[in-house]
């Protein structure tokens, strides 16, 4: 039931961008069953194929595992915001935890 429900949102991402299971497939680097086996909730997504609806698209990734609603960031902040969670992703623990610590104190100070 829940890969079914992530591959109802993974179909309507592929719709709302008005591609073919090939052509989101080759935009995610995997193949056109891999898509379908997505879509029909008979596979579910790992993190690397999340991270790349994430970059193509810009998928807010609570949403599409949860169905709950995207928070909505401002515009002129979304390339940053992509960039900082970049860098998260592919950085080693220390280096998460350092930018975790910076994201701290800019909430706490409001900057």
């Amino acid at each position: 039931m829940f890969s079914e429900e992530i591959g109802v949102r993974i179909k309507e991402i592929r719709l709302a961008h008005g591609l073919s299971q090939r052509e989101l497939g080759q935009r995610l680097s995997t193949s056109t069953g891999h898509i379908s086996w997505l879509e029909a909730g008979k596979a579910m997504p790992g993190g690397e194929l999340l991270l790349q609806l994430y970059r193509e698209f810009a998928v807010d990734l609570n949403w599409l595992l949860t169905g709950s609603e995207p928070e909505v960031l401002p515009q002129e902040s979304d390339a940053d915001v992509r960039q900082l969670i970049d860098h998260y992703c592919r950085t080693d623990v220390q280096g998460r935890e350092i930018i975790r610590s910076l994201a701290s104190y800019a909430g706490r100070t409001g900057t």
